[in-house]
């Protein structure tokens, strides 16, 4: 599982697991310091803000061609476009450098680092995120292009050779429709993979009506009509966006908004 949904909320699994961790390595130091009147709750606040800051910035660098026009998009870490090593490390350091200076905060430091490790590590566990996932054969689902409305329906083993990336979505949705500028931007930019939209359940007038409402001009867009990949993924709503290795096999599923930039980082992440 890539994601987390909490009521209209999504989350990358990483995040949220982090998040998690945050919250009970806190609460644990906070629990600590009141027992030995330290400042190990504070230690741990610093060190997880210089985290998500260094992570965040290190992630902007990365993917600074989708973020420079964009400068609001900066402090909108939903997205989950943080880079964990940088971040950790960052945490890190600072935490043994304040314990270098202090060892007062040594126990309470110690506790609140081990429980956040532990619920980190049982989160990503418990949503699948803990190790190598399995790739799968998608069942053969035969697509109808949007070019017309009696074409020869296909299916998506044409893009076998090159990782592919398909986004399941509908004009009626509006976190799909937030996404499609990003979408638009990734598949100019990226002649290396294949981006494919497969929209689910409506009509040919609604899909062409939207699209030139939008000015969007996407290739390889096709109709699912009876919205048999949501099923077949087991999607709970749109938007879900399926990646594809270069045999057409299902390595990742992400449920909810993608930002360009962390969609052309899951792209990088699967060559």
């Amino acid at each position: 599982m890539q994601s987390i949904q909490l009521g209209p909320f999504t989350f990358a699994t990483s995040l949220f697991a982090f998040l998690v961790a945050a919250f009970l390595g806190l609460f644990l130091a906070a629990w600590l310091d009141r027992r030995r009147q330290t400042r190990a709750e504070s230690v741990l606040w610093r060190a997880v803000l210089l985290g998500v800051l260094v992570g965040r910035l290190g992630f902007l660098i990365q993917q600074w061609e989708f973020y420079q026009n964009d400068p609001l998009s900066w402090l909108d870490v939903r997205d989950g476009g943080l880079m964990i090593p940088a971040a950790v490390t960052a945490g890190w350091f600072y935490v043994l450098w304040r314990v270098l200076r202090d060892k007062a905060v040594l126990p309470a430091v110690a506790g609140g680092l081990a429980i956040g490790v532990a619920a980190f590590s049982l989160v990503m566990v418990a949503t699948g995120r803990g190790g190598l996932e399995p790739s799968i054969p998608l069942p053969e689902i035969d697509l109808i292009p949007l070019q017309a409305d009696f074409s020869t329906p296909d299916n998506l083993d044409q893009y076998k050779g090159k990782v592919t990336v398909v986004n399941l979505w509908a004009s009626w949705c509006p976190p799909c429709r937030r996404e499609m500028p990003a979408f638009q931007q990734v598949q100019a930019s990226r002649s290396d993979v294949n981006i494919v939209f497969a929209n689910q359940g409506e009509e040919l007038t609604a899909i062409q009506h939207y699209l030139n409402e939008e000015n969007l001009e996407l290739g390889n867009m096709w109709r699912d009509p009876h919205m048999q990949l949501g099923q077949a993924v087991r999607s709970r709503g749109l938007p879900t966006t399926l990646f594809l290795d270069e045999q057409g096999r299902l390595v990742d599923v992400r449920a909810g908004e993608l930002s360009a930039a962390t969609l052309n980082d899951k792209i990088n992440t699967l060559q």
